[in-house]
């Protein structure tokens, strides 16, 4: 992702906080975590040939772990227990504190 962003600029920071957005209102409609996961890809696919936004899961795990910590913390309580553990910690180690 940092190389995405070094290549990209400003057109990458706008993609990721484009997508990030659109998988927080997505889990805020309802439907579930999958169904807004398959939804946001969809449309980060579509977008690509502007973006050129990298389409991998570690890609769309970035971006939704990124936006449950700082977009839609409320969110958070949609994953499974084992997962929301897993982004609390990543969210720590970003923060530079131990979980």
């Amino acid at each position: 992702m940092v190389a995405y962003e070094q290549q990209q600029g400003n057109v990458a920071l706008r993609a990721l906080l484009t997508d990030g957005s659109a998988f927080c209102s997505l889990l805020q409609r309802g439907g579930g975590v999958d169904n807004a996961l398959v939804t946001m890809a969809i449309g980060a696919r579509s977008d690509e040939s502007q973006t050129h936004l990298p389409l991998s899961v570690t890609t769309f795990n970035t971006i939704e772990s990124v936006a449950l910590l700082t977009l839609c913390p409320a969110e958070l309580k949609l994953l499974p227990a084992p997962d929301q553990v897993r982004v609390r910690n990543l969210g720590a180690a970003l923060a530079g504190r131990t979980p």
